[in-house]
């Protein structure tokens, strides 16, 4: 499917989506945040990965397969590389703006009250992140996220805690502690250094990630974490061996039992900061999702 795909957009259609890449951005008079050739490289990864969130299974290209006359390709593509331009270049400009807002509203504050992080910044630094790094350093992070974001004090008996995870990666649980810190630490300084050029990295699939963080006020951080660390987890290596231990944990626990009477109770303790009446870490004014985010990465 890769060869296929590079074939159609870099050889076969190269000099229509071309066009069509002048006709969006000089034509419609319409600023381009990127080159063609980086959102060429853009769309390929989109046909390649993208899909309904309904299509549970792991299939490329699949909106390419959707096509049946093959006649009908060029104009299909013309079609949904110009929604695809519009779409990312759309996102992309939110984002600067966002930030040139942020940036602002900074200058104009007294410094002893400088203005705390928005929900543009979780979005960039979480969507960078699962875009430019490695699938065990995602898994690892995202793993830790999605237990800060839960409020788990402890992972449930019926999934993998650290120790199962750290022997399946060959490393000791200190050292899967200390990873993960300096993972944090790393998102720590990326939402210190967001700037334009940075954002222009982010690909179309990076972009929605972004936009499904930052564009509501209470975005759906568990789905959007769970999306994620399933992603990192069924790339690595040892995914075999993570669904086996998984399974059996589950079988042991009589899982579906358990899960009604004091599992699920466990799972869902809301977070310390979470706490009502608790005002010590969360001030009223700061969004609630960028407030647990901060405590995550240690701001």
């Amino acid at each position: 499917m890769k060869q296929k795909i590079y074939n159609l957009l870099m050889i076969t259609h190269r000099g229509l989506l071309e066009n069509t890449y002048q006709q969006v951005f000089f034509n419609d008079s319409i600023q381009a945040v990127k080159t063609f050739e980086d959102y060429l490289t853009d769309f390929y990864l989109y046909l390649y990965e993208a899909k309904p969130k309904y299509v549970v299974d792991d299939i490329k290209g699949y909106y390419l397969q959707q096509i049946r006359d093959e006649k009908a390709t060029p104009a299909w593509l013309r079609q949904t590389f110009r929604r695809f331009l519009l779409e990312e270049n759309k996102i992309l400009i939110e984002m600067r703006e966002a930030l040139a807002e942020y940036r602002k509203q900074l200058l104009s504050t007294d410094s002893s009250q400088l203005l705390d992080i928005t929900l543009t910044h979780v979005g960039f630094a979480i969507a960078w992140f699962n875009q430019h790094e490695s699938s065990e350093d995602r898994y690892l992070f995202f793993r830790s996220a999605y237990k800060h974001f839960m409020g788990f004090y402890s992972w449930p008996d019926d999934d993998l805690d650290d120790r199962d995870v750290a022997g399946i990666l060959h490393i000791n649980p200190g050292t899967l502690r200390t990873r993960t810190s300096r993972l944090c630490a790393k998102i720590k300084r990326l939402v210190g250094e967001l700037n334009d050029a940075l954002i222009a990295t982010l690909n179309k699939q990076a972009l929605d990630i972004a936009k499904e963080i930052y564009a509501e006020a209470e975005p759906d951080m568990k789905s959007i974490l769970e999306r994620l660390l399933d992603k990192a987890e069924r790339e690595l290596e040892q995914y075999d061996q993570i669904v086996e231990l998984r399974t059996q944990k589950r079988n042991s626990l009589m899982v579906f039992q358990k899960l009604e009477s004091s599992c699920m109770e466990e799972m869902f303790v809301p977070c310390e900061c979470c706490e009502e009446g608790d005002e010590s870490y969360i001030p009223r004014i700061e969004n609630r999702i960028v407030s647990i985010f901060k405590k995550l990465i240690g701001m």
